[in-house]
């Protein structure tokens, strides 16, 4: 068993390697959503991801980009229902 110091350390180091893990895949996610996201908006959603600090702001960006794929979905529903 280590000592209580290095247990310390190797605790400390664990909780950091999940930040980063859950952190890497959010960004992951976010990469995959950006590519369902109209051409033409996508750059803007990309500069979004490159500026976030924190998990928090990756959450934020997650948000913004459902809120855009509905728009974008509402969009061709109503053009669906003017085509008719």
């Amino acid at each position: 068993m280590p000592s209580p110091k290095i247990q310390e350390i190797i605790n400390e180091l664990d909780n950091l390697m999940n930040r980063e893990r859950k952190y890497i895949e959010l960004v992951a996610t976010v990469e995959y959503l950006l590519n369902l996201i109209e051409p033409s908006k996508r750059e803007k959603f990309k500069e979004a991801l490159y500026d976030a600090e924190t998990v928090e702001d990756v959450y934020e960006l997650i948000k913004a980009i459902k809120l855009q794929l509905g728009m974008q979905g509402a969009r061709r529903y109503l053009l669906t229902l003017e085509g008719q």
